[in-house]
């Protein structure tokens, strides 16, 4: 697992040892048995009660009501990040809905393998294909960073992230980074993305702006600025 800061978003390691949600094993982590069970249990119960039990767990990612309402209708009840989120949420007290979120992620990168993150800026939380859907479908606002390797533009564009974001993302902004090459169907015909570099800024779901190659740093400023800035009209 990969437990730099950028995988856990300043994230409370220990506490989620201390919660059994993670053990030490080999001088890494593993999920604990017992967690596993409550992962189970969480999938068993979003599956048994269809699609309205999902909308309702995705409901406690916020108390805003326009952000609610804004989140996808259809969440897959059999979703697997979901299940994590709702396990967690359940068993650690005091565990904002956005941490829980991107650590439903990270809980998943210690199951199933991480995505590749040699190149992703170090505030961005690397994701692969299918957490990438759920993660844009989720908050409100992301920056999504499409890479690959031996690419002189991606490094030059990580390099003006790691500038920007030197103490973190704004709290308002999901920062994600793909390796285009593991997911390029995926990024073709969900985001419109057939390169890399490529930056994109989304918003209730959906594409609001793009980059594309390697942007001057003051158009990456100007786009996460207004990316922030923005609302959908009623």
């Amino acid at each position: 697992m990969h437990t730099s800061d950028s995988s856990t978003h300043d994230s409370p390691v220990e506490r989620l040892i201390e919660s059994d949600v993670f053990v030490p094993s080999d001088g890494d982590l593993a999920l604990a048995d017992d967690f596993r069970e409550a992962v189970a249990a969480s999938r068993k119960t979003l599956t048994d009660e269809g699609p309205a039990r999902a909308r309702a767990a995705v409901a406690t990612l916020t108390d805003d009501k326009e952000t609610r309402t804004a989140v996808r209708a259809d969440v897959d009840a059999d979703d697997g990040l979901l299940a994590r989120y709702v396990a967690l949420r359940d068993r650690v007290d005091d565990l904002a809905p956005e941490r829980a979120l991107a650590l439903a992620v990270v809980t998943g990168h210690v199951e199933n393998g991480e995505p590749r993150h040699g190149g992703a800026p170090d505030a961005f939380l690397p994701v692969d294909g299918d957490d990438l859907l759920d993660l844009v479908s989720l908050y409100r606002r992301c920056v999504v960073y499409a890479w690959r390797e031996n690419c002189s533009p991606c490094e030059r564009t990580r390099e003006h992230f790691d500038a920007m974001f030197a103490d973190g993302p704004p709290d308002d902004v999901m920062c994600l980074a793909v390796y285009g090459p593991n997911c390029p169907r995926l990024l073709s015909e969900e985001f419109d993305v057939v390169g890399a570099p490529t930056t994109l800024f989304t918003l209730d779901g959906a594409v609001d702006s793009r980059l594309v190659g390697l942007p001057a740093r003051e158009a990456v400023e100007s786009e996460v600025e207004t990316l922030r800035e923005r609302t959908l009209p009623s």
